[in-house]
């Protein structure tokens, strides 16, 4: 079961000597199912180790911090890679740049990162980086590796999120992130998609509003969390959900599940139909994984009418709607749906809405608009593109002709369907705006920009 997570914490420093198992247990308590304690260099390593062997939902990372650089050697070295070697040291860190404080010379620093770097290489592990003042420095070193790994207690601004995503890193949110005058943060987590989003302590430091000034400690990583929730506009539970599976995903620990059929986000229920479908959308989801917003959903076979009614939540009328949707084309199974259709109107489905590539008439050479018209009462269509070289280009159709019966499409629904609206994924260097006129002005339809690199 999903939880809190504390992907950094320092319970192995002395400010929890007297207390460690207390501050556990209120971690589960708080709800807690994933803990990551960070030793920052060799005299911490081995208790961090302890700590995690003691408690099941509790990992280590080990490392020597950029303050410690003037330490590293090749027995350090050596000493490190057999400490990664144990089961519960998933991770390596905290390493990286500190060019705030400056307690080891910038160039040591730097030397000692790129050691770790490479050894991490070599040890295929991620890494828990360290960044204060150095986000340029840093980026010029990572650029230049394979890695993937964690930017921790993120200081940067929206651009070097970008970046470091980019690169393979998740951008792991600390307490600052509840203070009311942190809008960098803020707009930080506003504007990268949730996927890319971790949460954690950095326990005993940056305690939370509304915490601020006392020693800071994993169960205080719900008020973070709830932070994230609302600058994303987003359910807790939903960020929650999300935020765990990143987790699993980035510290190897997640495992090939069955997919869900129904899954909820925000108040909506999604009907995961088919992975199938006839595009190839350079900024589909499915070309980095199969995850949505915490959900897997990558099918083992297609599921039968009978599976999707056995399935079916009995409080189906608490939604706001009901979408027929999942990790793939949902009229490519047409008749499924509407037989679907029907069985969750006599369930009293508030609203049914499909979303569809539009592209259901080209593949079975009719208009089913009429077929669906007192099944469906919204329909959202993803159009992408005002024109059909820049259509081709984005969405690689497997059928000739698929933009023009596209419009063809939109302009059926539009005769037939109460609510239709196009939208467009706000790929970078995409001329969004021709793409709102043609869809408004030219369509006369409702339009809607999807975030590039987010779904659900």
């Amino acid at each position: 079961m999903f939880g809190y997570v504390d992907v950094h914490t320092h319970l192995e420093l002395p400010e929890f000597d007297n207390d460690c198992e207390e501050v556990i247990q209120r971690a589960r308590e708080t709800g807690l199912t994933f803990i990551c304690t960070v030793g920052i260099e060799p005299k911490y390593w081995q208790k961090a180790i302890n700590i995690a062997e003691q408690n099941d939902f509790i990992y280590a990372a080990v490392g020597v911090h950029p303050h410690e650089a003037l330490i590293y050697n090749d027995k350090i070295e050596k000493q490190l890679e057999q400490t990664l070697s144990h089961p519960k040291c998933l991770i390596l860190g905290e390493i990286g740049l500190d060019f705030f404080k400056n307690y080891s010379p910038r160039e040591k620093q730097i030397e000692v990162f790129e050691r770790q770097l490479t050894l991490a290489e070599r040890l295929k592990k991620p890494v828990m980086i360290h960044i204060r003042e150095a986000h340029k420095e840093a980026q010029e070193v990572l650029k230049k590796r394979v890695l993937r790994g964690i930017i921790h207690c993120f200081s940067g601004n929206i651009d070097d999120a970008k970046k470091y995503i980019s690169m393979g890193y998740y951008i792991s949110i600390p307490g600052t992130v509840t203070f009311k005058k942190a809008t960098n943060v803020h707009d930080v987590v506003k504007t990268i998609p949730l996927d890319y989003i971790l949460s954690e302590t950095d326990a005993p430091f940056i305690a939370p509003e509304p915490l601020r000034g006392k020693r800071n400690e994993p169960s205080f990583v719900k008020y973070s969390v709830k932070r994230i929730a609302e600058l994303k506009n987003l359910p807790e539970e939903d960020v929650k959900r999300t935020i765990y599976t990143n987790t699993l995903k980035i510290f190897g620990l997640a495992k090939e599940a069955d997919a869900k059929i129904f899954y909820k986000i925000r108040n909506s229920l999604y009907i995961n139909i088919t992975n199938k479908c006839t595009n190839r959308c350079v900024f589909c989801g499915k070309q980095r994984d199969f995850y949505v917003k915490g959900h897997y959903l990558r099918l083992s076979k297609e599921p039968s009418l009978y599976d999707f009614i056995q399935a079916m939540p009995d409080d189906i009328d608490k939604y706001d709607e009901v979408v027929f949707c999942g990790y793939g084309e949902p009229t490519i199974r047409l008749e499924l749906i509407k037989e679907l259709a029907k069985k969750l109107k006599q369930r009293g489905t508030k609203k049914i809405r499909l979303n569809t590539d539009g592209l259901a008439n080209l593949r079975t050479g009719r208009d089913v608009v009429p077929e669906i018209k007192d099944l469906i009462d919204s329909v959202s269509i993803s159009l992408n593109a005002a024109d059909r070289e820049t259509y081709e280009k984005l969405c690689q159709p497997a059928i000739i002709g698929a933009f023009d019966s596209l419009i063809e499409f939109i302009n059926s629904a539009k005769k037939h369907i109460k609510e239709v609206t196009v939208s467009a994924v706000a790929v970078p260097g995409l001329d969004i705006e021709k793409i709102r006129s043609f869809a408004e002005n030219t369509l006369k339809v409702q339009f809607r920009v999807r975030p590039f690199d987010e779904l659900g």
